[in-house]
């Protein structure tokens, strides 16, 4: 991954947003987002692998491998923001510093991996989702969530989409591109399913103040980021996320 890239992911990325983009707290953002997290697995283990060696790409601090790891799973994460990574290795987690490409693990390691809100993150994600596939065992499982380009809130808004949004989301795909890539490289997609996820309440006021650069959704923000208010969770589906997954065959 380029270094300027990978500067996205440094500093206060994960905690302040003092970049223009990221996380107030990442850890406390998602919070409401552990059922949607549970959905991933439960899906997972219905599609055969519920316990076995489960690596996560774009691990950030380890929110989604720590929900894996008390499920049973051997976990093992990656990711490129050297903060978040050590914060997650303060957990007690697996995570390495940098991309899938920095992982030194011998092909058909893993019985799954996922990518959730991270291809989008990615500058060759064809490269990475290879990758990928070498890391897997045969017929194991690969999770992905991505925002859908091809979804209506997205032809109907265009470049005003509030999944639009470089230096953070560098590619994005539609349902049928991402589905047909899949197939080409060797995985049979098994679900393609539109789950709806939760936020809090000072994660979307961050983000409409990311988007539209009103001062009133950072005055309300900052109003409400050290309050209850600010870490409950309201739950949203527009439509235009997309979770894929797929088994190497």
């Amino acid at each position: 991954m380029p270094d300027n890239v990978l500067e996205t992911y440094s500093g206060t990325y994960f905690n302040g947003a003092g970049q223009g983009h990221g996380y107030v707290d990442y850890d406390r953002d998602k919070i409401p987002m552990t059922g949607t997290f549970e959905v991933f697995l439960n899906l997972l283990a219905h599609h055969g692998v519920a316990t076995g060696r489960l690596l996560d790409v774009g691990a950030a601090t380890g929110f989604f491998l720590d929900l894996a790891r008390k499920r049973g799973y051997h976990t093992v994460g990656v990711e490129p923001g050297a903060e978040a990574a050590k914060k997650a290795e303060l957990k007690g987690l697996n995570v390495v510093h940098g991309t899938i490409d920095d992982l030194a693990e011998p092909p058909e390691s893993f019985d799954a991996i996922t990518m959730l809100d991270v291809l989008e993150h990615l500058p060759a994600p064809s490269t990475d989702l290879a990758r990928a596939r070498r890391l897997l065992k045969p017929g194991g499982l690969l999770a992905i969530n991505t925002p859908d380009y091809g979804s209506l809130l997205a032809r109907v808004l265009g470049m005003n989409w509030h999944l639009v949004t470089p230096p953070e989301h560098l590619c994005l795909f539609t349902s049928e591109a991402l589905n047909s890539s899949l197939g080409k490289m060797g995985f049979k997609v098994l679900v393609v399913r539109r789950i709806g996820k939760k936020f809090t309440l000072q994660y979307i006021l961050r983000t409409l103040a990311n988007n539209q650069k009103l001062k009133l959704w950072d005055f309300l923000g900052n109003l409400v980021r050290r309050t209850p208010l600010g870490a409950a969770g309201v739950p949203i589906n527009l439509r235009d996320n997309i979770f894929v997954l797929a088994r190497r065959v």
